[in-house]
């Protein structure tokens, strides 16, 4: 599933090629990633808006129009973004945003897990699913994240996946940060001291923002606009590492399972 990095990758792009221009039609070969309404009620509300800016708030892509709504996006597993200089359908391309220079925005999703809702400007972060989010690595309060964090009783992976308390982190960067802050993927949360829930807050920040600098990671399936590839993936120390020597001690990178995911560290770097 693409994470915070991988999105804003993809806004960065999508920002580039389409602000400014008018949706003059909406296709659909499948209706059912429109959440909420009818593709009909989609189609009145986005024919002949203009796209004034693109932006995410964590793994939300959030498109904003000039009739006061904002159109959000979830890619989920494997949603993608490509342009096209006139109307056309490739292989997985299920929702088609024509401008009125008659290129295109396709959606394209192979698993079919992706999501498309509509909300009014005015109430955005005052309504589900923005609501619920949790603040990003960059601008979340320690001492805020740490009264959270001791009052749970499950592991420090888990809570890192929990988009309401911090949101924007996935599988992938979990690992990383729990191997970059030197602690157990599976220690139980109410046993994470203050200082290392400031170095948590300080390896996400540092570790998503390189991510974003060099385009996210192309781990399985993801892509950004247009099929272009991350790189962060060639500096990833342990996620999808198993068996290979860590980068700091030579030990073992183990797989194991921690909340429900696979998940990688290192055993002997990580023993806190």
């Amino acid at each position: 599933m693409p994470e915070l990095p991988e999105v804003v990758t993809v806004v960065n792009a999508l920002k580039n090629e389409i602000i400014g221009k008018k949706i003059v039609n909406v296709l659909a070969k499948d209706e059912s990633f429109v959440k909420e309404i009818s593709f009909v009620e989609f189609q009145k509300i986005l024919k002949n808006s203009t796209i004034i800016d693109v932006q995410n708030r964590a793994k939300h892509i959030l498109f904003f129009l000039d009739n006061q709504k904002v159109l959000l996006s979830h890619l989920r597993m494997n949603g993608k973004y490509f342009t096209y200089k006139y109307p056309k359908w490739n292989k997985f391309d299920y929702i088609s945003f024509i401008f009125s220079d008659n290129s295109v925005l396709n959606y394209n999703d192979s698993r079919k897990f992706g999501t498309f809702v509509i909300r009014d400007r005015f109430n955005l972060f005052k309504t589900k699913p923005l609501v619920d989010l949790g603040p990003e690595p960059f601008y979340i309060n320690v001492e805020d994240f740490y009264q959270k964090v001791k009052k749970s009783a499950r592991s420090i992976k888990s809570i890192l996946l929990d988009q309401k308390i911090m949101s924007g982190l996935g599988n992938i960067y979990a690992d990383e940060v729990c191997f970059a802050a030197k602690i157990s993927p599976d220690k139980i949360a109410n046993q994470i001291t203050l200082e290392q829930a400031k170095i948590i807050v300080e390896k996400s920040k540092e570790i998503l923002q390189k991510s974003i600098e060099l385009g996210g990671s192309s781990i399985n399936s993801y892509t950004s606009l247009n099929a272009k590839e991350g790189k962060f993936q060639n500096f990833l120390k342990v996620h999808t590492k198993k068996n290979l020597p860590c980068t700091k001690c030579n030990e073992k990178i183990l797989k194991v399972v921690v909340a429900g995911r696979g998940t990688y560290f290192c055993p002997n770097c990580q023993v806190e």
